[in-house]
């Protein structure tokens, strides 16, 4: 078979074809997607500066990914777009939400209160409490009511804030103060350039709440700043998903093929000893061994329906039509033996291929012989076959151990603790 028929043979396999399918749609999948995700530009409006449309509305966020190019920098920043504002005629500005934890939970990125570099997170409710908290400061010049800091106003010698939270659970309410003590973050040349940038970005978001977009800085200091969207890469999932699954449907394939050969193989031999006893039995009784043949292949076209289907019978019958066909009846025999694909119906077809020419003579014997080793090697089988059953019932008897360890332990364990 040359390589142009053997690729169109696995084309035509369906699973191949159903792999093939299912890869091309997720990398068809990709590229939409890709091209979807990474197609947006920065606009520009009327006086030819960088915006951002503001897509909510007041009191939602977008955060955005973006590539910016500041000098010989290149790198991503995420920049958060406020939703647009209304009037005071229309509705009120709705109040920002703040994070989640108390003191302990305000440090965020810092590590001890008497050090603090980076933003605090100042909570107005403790996580599933119900409790809200407000918070009172007694310097805003180094930090904002949400517990961003000031950089311009941070000094190297550190600033003490005096922290007040109040507590509050419906009509009750608690009074807890505390300090830390602020300092300028330790950052390198390209951090303190991202860092003017972002407060730039945040600068011009507060400036430009009424307005429909949000302005881009185009220069921080003197370095000239481009911006561009950030690659997406989600379509790279079902890039991935595509071809895993591609993978498991020709992996499944062939272990359902291996499978159903491995039952192919155990039902041959499971039927060889019966087999050879009956065509024993009738050669015995005076059958040639081409008349006892047919006998076998017929009895079991006429049981077929009740006994279902089995393959050395099938070959037999397949056998039995190509002799009856004018086919070398010992050439027949030999080629039963290699279509079945097992080692005893190859010696089984060519022990019937040698007697035929050098006659029937002592064949009984030869087949009683090789029945009783069939049937030995039937009953090694069995027991492998229940060694194998009992250890796969490991797995549910060790299963139902555990369930067994956790009805008793765990009521006496809750018996102790109480």
């Amino acid at each position: 078979m040359d390589l142009k028929s053997k690729f169109i043979k696995t084309v035509k396999n369906p699973v191949y074809f159903k792999a093939g399918l299912i890869l091309t749609l997720s990398v068809s999948l990709f590229f939409v997607i890709y091209i979807w995700d990474n197609s947006r530009k920065i606009a520009v409006n009327e006086k030819g500066e960088e915006i951002l449309e503001r897509r909510g509305h007041a009191g939602e966020e977008e955060n955005l990914e973006l590539r910016i190019k500041a000098g010989d920098i290149e790198k991503s920043v995420n920049v958060t777009v406020s939703g647009q504002a209304y009037d005071s005629e229309k509705i009120q500005e709705k109040l920002k939400e703040a994070a989640e934890n108390l003191e302990g939970l305000i440090l965020g990125e810092n590590k001890d209160p008497n050090d603090v570099r980076n933003d605090l997170n100042l909570v107005n409710e403790i996580p599933d409490s119900g409790i809200s908290v407000s918070w009172e400061l007694d310097n805003y010049d180094v930090m904002d009511i949400s517990g961003q800091l000031r950089q311009e106003n941070l000094k190297d010698e550190g600033t003490l804030v005096k922290l007040k939270a109040i507590l509050g659970y419906e009509d009750e309410k608690t009074v807890h103060e505390f300090y830390v003590r602020v300092y300028p973050p330790r950052l390198n040349q390209s951090e303190k350039l991202i860092r003017e940038i972002n407060d730039q970005v945040r600068k011009n978001d507060e400036e430009t709440k009424t307005q429909g977009y949000l302005t881009l800085p185009g220069n921080v200091n003197g370095v000239d700043i481009q911006w561009e969207y950030a690659k997406n890469t989600r379509a790279f999932a079902i890039l991935i998903l595509g071809a895993g699954g591609a993978c498991m449907i020709c992996v499944s394939d062939k272990q359902r093929r291996r499978e159903k050969e491995k039952t192919r193989i155990r039902e041959l031999k499971r039927d060889y000893p019966q087999i050879i006893n009956k065509l024993n039995l009738y050669i015995g009784a005076g059958m040639t061994v081409r008349r006892a043949w047919f006998r076998i292949a017929g009895d079991y076209e006429k049981e077929k329906q009740r006994t279902g289907k089995k393959e050395a019978y099938e070959e037999m019958i397949y056998t039995m039509h190509q002799i009856q066909g004018g086919a070398a009846e010992g050439e027949c025999y030999e080629n039963y033996g290699v279509r079945c694909k097992v080692p005893v119906y190859r010696k089984f077809g060519t022990m019937l291929s040698q007697n035929l020419r050098k006659g029937s003579k002592g064949l009984s014997v030869l087949l009683k012989r090789e029945a009783e080793e069939a049937f030995e090697e039937r009953k090694n089988t069995a027991k492998k076959l229940g060694e194998e059953a009992g250890t796969k019932l490991m797995i549910p008897m060790f299963m139902m151990l555990i369930v067994v360890f956790v009805i008793v332990i765990v009521p006496a364990f809750f018996t102790i603790q109480i």
